[in-house]
């Protein structure tokens, strides 16, 4: 740990304190997608009568999906469109607002800030952090759920699942940047959490609206998952991906930018 810099020194610390919470999110949503897996061969041929006698409404909520349903849209609907863009964000929405404003409210900001760290390398090791975390606790939900692909006898490409996880990465992210953001600009951790899940909510609702009702549709522009599409079903969405990436780098300088002129109260 010696030779490392003191981000990777703060990185790995903090990668050790959570190892087993990350563990179990892995686990929680790698058997999730290997539970939908096991499911579709006796699900397949109810899902198809299901889209077939579908109501309108329905129909557009499902997008363009026609029968019969493949697996990696099952997967796509239940878990990759569903399921983890508004679970696992939260993992690091906590993780980014215990950085600044939940430390100092426990007292231990201080204390972080006695050892040679300048403040950047903070904001750094929290979003790197964040960003190794999620690659974990996504590559342990890729290999469960490709565990379970040929006990189930179903076809699905493990290149085609990973890159729909992978695409999944910066989204997740991008919410923790957001609560790192206002962890630095409030005091509140709390406060951090309950706004950066609010924009959260509101995107997926949005989504959710403007497939059925056409009066929300122009609204689905302000909506990341809009603009990811359905990754899982192999159409991985360059844009939107190095877009969040862009704006993930925007949102961490923010916060540098924020706690390099922050009080910090004791």
């Amino acid at each position: 740990m010696a030779r490392l810099t003191p981000v990777g020194t703060l990185v790995l610390h903090q990668l050790r304190v959570r190892w087993r919470s990350l563990l179990i999110w892995g686990v929680a949503l790698g058997g999730l997608g290997a539970l939908y897996v096991a499911l579709y061969p006796t699900m397949s041929e109810f899902l198809n009568d299901y889209i077939e006698n579908a109501p309108d409404s329905m129909k557009q909520y499902l997008g363009d999906l026609q029968g019969p349903i493949s697996v990696d849209q099952w997967l796509s609907i239940e878990l990759g469109n569903a399921i983890i863009p508004i679970a696992l964000p939260f993992l690091v929405i906590l993780m980014g607002a215990r950085t600044i404003a939940g430390s100092e409210e426990r007292k231990t900001l201080d204390a972080l800030l006695s050892n040679p760290l300048a403040r950047w390398q903070v904001i750094a090791g929290s979003a790197a952090t964040m960003a190794v975390s999620l690659a974990g606790v996504l590559a342990l939900t890729w290999l469960l759920i490709y565990i379970a692909v040929p006990l189930a006898g179903v076809d699905m490409p493990p290149g085609q699942l990973a890159a729909g996880l992978a695409a999944l990465w910066p989204f997740c992210l991008f919410f923790g940047a957001l609560a790192l953001l206002f962890s630095s600009l409030l005091r509140r951790g709390a406060v951090a959490v309950t706004i950066s899940a609010a924009i959260l909510v509101a995107m997926y609702v949005i989504e959710g609206l403007a497939e059925a009702i056409k009066p929300v549709e122009p609204l689905r522009v302000l909506s990341l998952l809009y603009h990811y599409g359905r990754p899982l079903e192999g159409d991985f969405p360059w844009t939107a991906v190095l877009g969040t990436l862009g704006g993930v780098c925007v949102v961490v300088a923010a916060a540098m930018a924020a706690f390099a002129r922050r009080d910090v109260y004791t």
